[in-house]
């Protein structure tokens, strides 16, 4: 069956079932590019190959939205979803994730407003769309609160989900994330984070994904500082539901203390590589302590850096937020915010640009070349090279004691005063600490 008469078929479904639009479309969407399986934890090899860059439209959450409910006057310049698409492959991205938002007839309080065959058939049409333009879809998403303390709002939010998993399917997204919930007011009296995790979101999430399951689409948990603030808390809800088919969307700019406003101050970097193992997307973003904090910007070469030395092979989404009330947020620029989107793309582009080499075999030529050209005043630059050898073999091998004890002799070396000029030193110095940054990340 080709691509365009699955997507037919599943409009067809959609006229008669409005709730079981995906049957037709569960072989396409089950033969969508996903990511491969993570590598083994007993041998690693750093990762050195080109990611796609994929943007998430959430970039112009405010302009499609303008567009979507015909907004004028002071509310951000509208521009349609199919067209933020375009740009986004003109941009030079390798896909895209197509929230739910912007699809025509999304509601995050009621189910669809509009006619499911319309939402159905504007669904197809963006499938289309990205396939004649040559751009892949690598998810979708959904806004719920499976934390609500009303069961009629959670189930309301389960059905929903459900829904959009059928839409999902016609787009051809592999994946469909959703949110554990915000904090409840009554958490103090219904058993803490745990009671209301066990009794609330994990029977939903159950149920979402099992439902997923049988449509060929996959459920991504994402963190988002709320139920889900820190990442012991999101592999805990994953271990709780138990079901191979839930995984996580590993958000870099929600990661916080449980009940803090931003993340400011929090060893993000750590959280951020801790679920990596058991994400299938990972959501990049500019502040990782939050678009409203005043934390510093994401160390892209950092964080790729630690994305390779962990071997992930997931989406890659990209997401530029605003500070609500920031001078250049969207609702106060003439024209869609595209230079801005565009030069967050290009710093992604520079971080994945500076972290592809393999870092160990990078360190160890940096040491050779200064040796042979006279930055160290006898053989010791030898010794020194081997050692960053070694611990590139040490990685190889999964063995993080051996990898810090060669990169901890490797820097006694570069600190002594005898055998290397200070220029050299505090070159190879800076080189060393972009290594032994994302290690720690990775390793704890």
């Amino acid at each position: 069956m080709n691509r365009r008469h699955v997507l037919k078929s599943a409009v067809a479904a959609a006229l008669a079932a409005p709730i079981a639009l995906n049957w037709q479309t569960q072989a396409y969407a089950a033969t969508s590019a996903a990511p491969a399986a993570q590598p083994s934890r007993t041998g690693r090899r750093y990762n050195s190959g080109a990611y796609p860059v994929c943007m998430s439209l959430y970039c112009f959450n405010q302009n499609i939205n303008s567009w979507i409910k015909g907004r004028s006057g002071k509310s951000a310049p509208p521009i349609t979803t199919a067209d933020a698409i375009t740009w986004a492959k003109n941009a030079g991205c390798d896909q895209v994730d197509i929230t739910a938002y912007f699809i025509p007839g999304y509601d995050t309080h009621t189910m669809p407003t509009r006619p499911t065959s319309e939402i159905a058939s504007f669904a197809a049409g963006l499938r289309d769309h990205c396939d004649n333009i040559g751009i892949g879809v690598s998810g979708t998403g959904v806004f719920n609160d499976f934390a609500d303390p009303d069961p009629s709002r959670r189930n309301l939010d389960v059905q929903r989900t459900k829904f959009w998993t059928d839409i999902a399917a016609i787009l051809g997204a592999p994946g469909i994330r959703v949110f554990s919930g915000v904090v409840p007011e009554d958490i103090g009296t219904e058993g803490g984070w745990e009671g209301v995790t066990r009794a609330r979101i994990v029977p939903a999430l159950r149920e979402v994904t099992a439902y997923a399951a049988r449509r060929g689409v996959e459920v991504t948990l994402q963190n988002h500082g709320d139920m889900t603030a820190t990442a012991d808390q999101t592999l805990q809800v994953l271990d709780w539901v138990g079901d191979p088919n839930l995984s996580i969307m590993d958000d870099t700019g929600y990661f916080r203390p449980f009940q803090a406003p931003t993340g400011t101050d929090y060893n993000w970097y750590r959280d951020i590589m801790k679920v990596l193992p058991r994400s299938t997307s990972i959501q990049v973003k500019r502040k990782p302590a939050g678009a409203d904090s005043d934390g510093p910007m994401m160390d892209h070469q950092r964080l790729f850096t630690g994305l390779r030395l962990s071997g992930y092979r997931g989406y890659m989404p990209c997401e530029r937020l605003w500070d609500k009330d920031a001078d250049d947020n969207p609702k106060n620029q003439p024209t869609p915010p595209f230079e801005q989107v565009a030069s967050f793309l290009a710093e992604v582009r520079a971080g994945l640009a500076a972290s592809q080499a393999d870092p160990f075999e990078a360190l160890a030529q940096a040491i050779t070349r200064a040796g042979q050209s006279g930055g160290f005043t006898h053989h010791s630059w030898r010794r020194l090279a081997n050692m960053a050898d070694q611990a590139g073999q040490a990685f190889a091998r999964n063995q993080p004691a051996a990898i810090n004890a060669h990169l901890a002799g490797l820097q006694r070396g570069l600190a002594s005063s005898q055998g290397v000029t200070s220029d050299t030193a505090r070159t190879l110095q800076a080189q060393l600490d972009a290594l032994l940054l994302p290690l720690a990340d990775v390793f704890g």
